[in-house]
């Protein structure tokens, strides 16, 4: 062997001792297989992967029972073999696919029971000199984690789209204030299909001017004016259904922001009947208001009405006493002085009882100095210790305020206040009632 040859052939055997190095101390999971689908290398990434030492594995074909429960060719096999693509995708479900980075590669991603993990492998041939295939090449990336990372974001987004669409409150997502996505309950709201929505802003469904009078459109400035991120603001809106019929809602509208990309939802929940129920409750309470000023107007005029038929029963009362006192009593004790046998006298005490107990049951309505007074005096006099003044009583008897000067003037003589300065409302109230 001749100096360059020698050195050539070292020189090689030195790539081939780095190459295995490299592939040794990959951190990918990698082995190779020759065209009879004998182990050729295996990495210290599959030794982990798999559990099984290299010097366990080298030379034989037991990575066809490593990957799965029973014993099968694997990708890298399948490609010694010269297999199709449409062979690959028959015996592994169609998971296979023509590799992105690796000319004549495949690869494709699974979950192996027998590990317990998710697996994405590359195969490709190894080919000499000449382009003939003496082997391959397969490498092995546990995924497990990123696809059950994927798992439970899809699973998340799954929970939050189940919200999203069932939420009983219309639910608007705007992406430079138009809308880019909305839930059932809106499109129930607005009476429309979702392609109705979707590019549209809040204009679009809301009516010139709103409740209070001012132009949508400058009112909807406004909000936007106050809308801060992760603070919402709640406020009314009227909108205007497919159809044009109109309708009073309550907003709750936020803004966020994820990849510099500001988004807004809008909360649109109809509080038509509630603004009726509260317009009716206003209503009922105006109606009792009402009413309640009609009961306590009956009330005053009712008491008003009994206050002057006591005064007048009172004064029925006082003028019969004044009238027995006056035309009965004198002559009973007339009569008591006059010759009578014993019989006339027991039944004249009998009256003189009877009378005593009749008058007696009215002794507490009036006083004595009532006695002498005229049926007009006395009513003058109970209605001046109800604290009735002269214009006042004159107006309840429907007489002169001169004729009740001067009825007060005889009530005065007859009660002994004449050229005295004693007020005459307190000197009557110093009697019991």
């Amino acid at each position: 062997m001749s100096g360059n040859t020698k050195n050539e052939f070292a020189q090689l055997q030195t790539e081939i001792l780095l190459l295995n190095q490299i592939l040794k101390d990959t951190a990918v999971a990698t082995f190779a297989v020759d065209r009879q689908s004998r182990i050729t290398h295996w990495n210290t990434a599959c030794e982990i992967l798999t559990g099984l030492k290299a010097t366990e594995m080298v030379g034989t074909d037991r990575h066809q029972e490593v990957f799965y429960e029973n014993r099968r060719p694997i990708m890298a096999d399948l490609i010694v073999r010269s297999a199709s693509l449409t062979e690959l995708s028959t015996i592994y479900g169609g998971i296979v696919r023509n590799s992105r980075l690796i000319e004549n590669g495949y690869e494709g991603e699974d979950f192996f029971p027998k590990l317990g993990k998710w697996l994405f492998f590359t195969a490709a041939p190894l080919k000499d000199a000449h382009g003939h295939t003496v082997g391959a090449v397969e490498t092995i990336q546990d995924v497990s984690e990123r696809h059950m990372a994927e798992q439970r974001l899809s699973r998340s987004e799954a929970r939050y789209r189940l919200l999203f669409e069932s939420a009983n409150d219309a639910i608007f997502l705007l992406e430079e204030g138009k809308a880019v996505d909305c839930n059932r309950k809106s499109m129930d709201l607005l009476q429309c299909r979702r392609t109705d929505i979707m590019g549209c802003t809040p204009l679009d469904f809301s009516p010139e001017l709103q409740a209070n009078g001012q132009r949508s459109a400058d009112e909807i400035e406004k909000i936007r004016s106050m809308v801060t991120q992760y603070l919402p603001v709640v406020f009314e809106w009227r909108f205007r259904k497919w159809d044009g019929s109109a309708f009073d809602a309550e907003v709750s509208l936020t803004q966020f922001e994820v990849l510099d990309i500001r988004y807004g939802i809008a909360i649109v929940r109809d509080i038509t009947e509630k603004k009726q129920m509260i317009e009716a409750l206003r209503h009922r309470e105006r109606e009792l208001d009402e009413k309640t000023r009609y009961l306590e107007t009956v009330n005053q005029a009712l008491k008003a009405s009994l206050d002057h038929r006591q005064v007048e029963i009172r004064s029925v009362e006082e003028n019969m006493l004044a009238r027995m006192k006056q035309f009965i009593f004198p002559y009973l004790g007339e009569l008591g002085k006059c010759k009578i046998d014993a019989d006339a006298k027991a039944y004249l005490k009998i009256v003189e009882t009877n009378l005593g107990d009749l008058l007696s049951k009215y002794a507490h309505t009036i006083f004595s100095k009532y006695i002498d007074f005229t049926p007009a005096e006395v009513r003058i006099a109970d209605l001046i210790r109800e604290g009735h003044d002269t214009k006042e009583i004159a107006r309840l008897m429907g007489v002169a305020p001169s004729s009740i000067q001067w009825h007060r003037k005889n009530i005065r003589a007859k009660l002994g206040l004449v050229n005295k300065s004693t007020n005459l409302y307190s000197y009557l109230n110093s009697y019991p009632k």
